[in-house]
């Protein structure tokens, strides 16, 4: 039984990633390119060839393929997964959405603009 708080939408959209902690004059330096599996209004599951450690803040930027967006967003690492041979490191990022348009720019994304928004997003 899933115990998600969100619906998750499978999609591959490319990301990338970096450790909150580094500079921001340093982002390409020390980004990561970075694939989504599966995405939330809260989350997402991202496979990357870094590990980052659980508990860690990670600046995300998502390439909304469908929508034509990019979501910026700070994340916290809340699970990390080794992958098997060449397999990609796979995290689960919580989002901390510190202003209201992500999580519009996400609800845009999944439901459309023709579909309206639901009244009920979960």
């Amino acid at each position: 039984m899933e115990h998600r708080k969100d619906k998750r939408f499978g999609e591959r959209d490319r990301v990338v990633i970096r450790d909150a902690g580094r500079s921001s004059q340093s982002f390409a330096k020390n980004a990561v390119n970075a694939f989504t599996y599966d995405i939330s209004l809260t989350g997402a599951r991202i496979g990357c060839k870094k590990d980052f450690p659980v508990g860690a803040i990670v600046h995300v930027v998502i390439d909304l393929e469908r929508s034509e967006q990019f979501l910026k967003v700070d994340g916290r690492v809340v699970w990390g997964q080794a992958g098997q041979g060449d397999e990609p490191f796979e995290i689960g990022v919580q989002f901390l959405h510190s202003i209201p348009d992500t999580i519009l720019a996400l609800i845009r994304h999944f439901y459309g603009k023709n579909v309206g928004i639901p009244s009920s997003v979960s």
